[in-house]
């Protein structure tokens, strides 16, 4: 058939405007797509959906029956899939709960958002994350997490309107990040109630179930069911154990009719070694047990059930996929991408790739990281010996291919560093989290604080270990962490003996031994311990700090100023080194010189409250009440619990006079620290002064019972039980042991005047004069801050 020109010219005409439309839609597709999503719900009447995202801290997706696995008890999880969308292939950012959290809700890369291991650094205000998206879209934010590792002074909590994170952290004597934790049924309880008071409004509720975590300890029926499996069975446990908390959730929005108008996500951070590759847990290594995670998403489109999406797809794309389900734009700059095109289109072949690291050799320990790219089908695992996994053939990664597919591993390599390079520029500096001194000095004990980037001093003309080399020391370092948990320092002290025998310049293993000759009260070795660490890396910002607080306690305030300033030489926003220096001049009773330390604690992380602590008790000091009031009601406002907030609350209103407002104060430090024996000592002195004698003595009995120690409550509870007509003889032994514990000129002129009142209430009037001539002696000859 012959074709006129003009026909010709207009079929040309045509297929220019087809091709037109084609490149228009597929460079519109991701609008498109949430165009399609607002469709979807405004046919249910829905302008904002109601979101939940659960979070499965230590979750291998294999081991979920939806990825396969026969011996599951999945079936809510499992149900969820079937009638939503199973991500085959997703891979965390990181084998780590903060960092993989970070990265979940920001959609950005570690390398962007700056957490690179747990515990040493918060995600900066800067970042910005799904909480705070939603919340500028209308939507109630409330998360409820599982485990201290996620505490809000991780920052987190950005965008939140509720952070449920109660976790009592005064019965720890060490804090392990992965110890203090709370079951899923108490997380959920929370989780539902805040839904139950939000049914009304677009809600963004996130759940953290943190039970597959160690210690595997399912509750009964399951720990009986799954125990004859052994280790890897109560970890099964564990995860049933997190399935039915999620059932719990899904029934919730049934009977609330919300199951038509809510997205559910659920997600894994990690996963678990469970021994393979030599790693019983988690953190070190990059192997999928460590980096395959369940994603699943459930909505009540037809459209999206039952679909499985074979491309790989990483925690990154969390962010971007909830807000474009939702119908909502997400930030400009944000790493991850939508899937919502993947999931409307499964069977499109799409080409892709996820990153994962592990810092936790190179920042913990000087050795190599480990970085990682993986797609459906290989994974390459950059370190100084390269790895590279055909994962279809080996899901198990037992043999390393790069040899026979060497092209392949270049592609990825080149790959891999370019992401690096890509997603880490402008990175914002990482901060430092919200920490009390307590808690702070707790972590770094166990070497989860202090430094943020790899040791200063490197030996360049040796290569860095690979982390494969090392399992057996870090496995050493591990054990001596969690016998430093359970106090058991003589056995850490072998456990790092042995691992400084084959690695004998692991400041980790130092640190870690320094902190468990401090406990054992071989002070001098844990000072040598922190000097090693010093000889080979005189920067060692956590060695200069250790070596100052064994020197604090000691009183050598000099040297204590000396190295502080040293470390301020080096690190010139170095909290702990102002804190120290503002505590030193505090305790000389110098509070005017130890303002200005505190005042740049406080200037360089202002969200720190135990900093703006510091502040108002040395703003209280130099008569600046105003302003330490305005502090401290902050304070107490936003941490009701926060240690000594409310004591030093009570503190400014007993010095201004305002002795029923002190009162309330001390009460309610009291309520929140009930063996915290200054306020309950300070509250029993002010029911004295407001008439109530009953109850100063009562505060004074519960003193001594809680500090035996300290003379004042000895003296006042004795002087209580005068007023009272006590017996003599039980007032005079609170007398002679509180005379017997005085360190002060004070307590011991008071000592010695109660002294003379029980003689001359004896009849003694000798006896009387002398312990009057004692306190006036005592008074007048008392140095250096009360030591005889």
């Amino acid at each position: 058939m012959k074709v006129s020109p003009r026909r010709a010219a207009g079929f040309a005409a045509l297929a220019l405007l087809l091709g037109a439309v084609a490149v228009l839609w597929l460079r519109r597709a991701p609008r498109d797509s949430r165009e399609a999503v607002r469709e979807m719900w405004a046919s249910r009447g829905v302008t904002r959906p109601n979101i939940v995202l659960v979070t499965l801290d230590t979750t291998r997706a294999d081991r979920l029956g939806a990825y396969g696995y026969p011996g599951a008890r999945t079936r809510n999880l499992d149900e969820l899939a079937r009638r939503g969308v199973l991500f085959e292939q997703a891979a965390t950012t990181s084998p780590l709960t903060q960092p993989a959290h970070s990265s979940i809700l920001t959609g950005m890369y570690p390398t962007y958002h700056g957490v690179r291991v747990n515990g040493s650094t918060a995600l900066g205000a800067s970042q910005v994350t799904l909480a705070e998206t939603l919340a500028q879209k209308g939507y109630a934010t409330g998360a409820f997490v599982g485990a201290f590792v996620l505490d809000g002074r991780w920052g987190l909590n950005q965008g939140f309107g509720v952070y449920d994170d109660a976790f009592d952290l005064g019965k720890y004597k060490h804090l392990d990040l992965g110890s203090v934790q709370r079951p899923g049924n108490l997380v959920m309880d929370a989780a539902l109630g805040w839904m139950e008071s939000h049914k009304q409004a677009p809600f963004f509720a996130w759940i953290h179930l943190y039970d597959a975590h160690t210690p595997y300890e399912p509750p009964e029926p399951l720990r009986s069911e799954f125990a004859a499996r052994g280790y890897a069975g109560l970890y099964d446990g564990e995860i049933a154990f997190a399935d039915e908390q999620v059932g719990r959730c899904v029934s919730w929005l049934k009977a609330n009719g919300l199951e038509e108008r809510t997205l559910f996500v659920v997600v894994g951070d990690h996963g678990e070694g469970l021994g393979s590759h030599g790693e019983g847990t988690h953190g070190y290594f990059v192997y999928d047990y460590a980096l395959h995670v369940p994603f699943i998403v459930a909505t009540p489109f037809r459209d999206l059930g039952g679909v499985s999406v074979a491309s790989q797809v990483s925690l990154v794309d969390v962010f971007p996929t909830l807000l474009a389900l939702s119908g909502i734009e997400p930030p400009a700059h944000v790493q991850g991408r939508s899937l919502v095109g993947a999931m409307l289109r499964p069977r499109e072949e799409r080409s892709s790739h996820a990153y994962s690291e592990s810092m936790t050799p190179s920042l913990q320990y000087g050795w190599a990281a480990l970085h990682s790219l993986r797609t459906p089908r290989f994974k390459l695992i950059q370190a100084p010996r390269p790895e590279l996994y055909d994962l279809a053939a080996d899901p198990g990664e037992t043999t390393n291919v790069i040899a026979r597919h060497g092209v392949v591993a270049e592609e990825l390599r080149l790959r891999l560093e370019r992401l690096v390079s890509e997603t880490s520029h402008g990175a914002p500096e990482p901060e430092a989290a919200d920490l009390d001194k307590e808690t702070l000095e707790s972590l770094a004990a166990l070497g989860y604080v202090g430094t943020s980037g790899p040791p200063s001093v490197v030996d360049a003309s040796r290569p860095l270990a690979d982390p494969k080399d090392k399992l057996e020391v870090y496995a050493a370092v591990q054990q001596a962490g969690e016998l430093i948990m359970k106090d058991e320092y003589a056995a850490a002290v072998t456990s790092l003996e042995q691992a400084l025998g084959e690695e004998p310049a692991m400041a980790q293993a130092r640190l870690l031994l320094a902190t468990s000759y401090s406990e054992l009260g071989r002070k001098k070795d844990a000072k040598a311990q922190f000097d090693l660490v010093l000889a080979d890396d005189p920067r060692s910002v956590q060695a200069l700090i250790g070596v100052a607080n064994l020197l604090s306690e000691e009183g050598r305030t000099d040297d204590v100023v000396a190295l502080c300033k040293r470390t301020l030489s080096i690190d010139e926003r170095n909290t702990q080194a102002y804190t120290l220096l503002g505590e030193v001049y505090a305790g000389l009773g110098r509070p005017a010189e130890a303002l200005p330390h505190f005042e740049k604690a406080v200037a360089i992380q202002p969200k720190l409250t135990q900093n703006r602590l510091n502040l108002a008790g040395a703003l209280i000091e130099v008569k600046q009440h105003a302003r330490a009031e305005t502090m401290l009601q902050e304070i107490v406002r936003d941490y009701p619990r926060f240690p000594l907030a409310h004591f030093n609350l009570g503190l400014l209103r007993d010095e201004q006079g305002r002795l029923e407002a002190a009162r309330a104060a001390y009460a309610a430090e009291v309520a929140a620290y009930p063996r915290e024996f200054k306020a309950r000592f300070n509250l029993g002195k002010v029911l004295f002064q407001l008439g109530d004698r009953a109850g100063s003595l009562e505060q004074m009995r519960e003193v001594v019972k809680i500090a035996p120690g300290q003379a004042e409550g000895q003296l006042f509870l004795a002087r209580g039980l005068l007023l009272e007509g006590a017996p003599l003889d039980e007032v005079q032994a609170y007398v002679e042991k509180g005379l017997s514990l005085a360190r002060t000129k004070d307590t011991r002129t008071l000592g010695f005047l109660l002294l003379a009142d029980v003689w001359t209430r004896r009849g003694q009037p000798e006896r009387a004069q002398e312990a009057l001539r004692n306190a006036r002696e005592h008074g007048s000859t008392t140095r250096n801050g009360g030591s005889p």
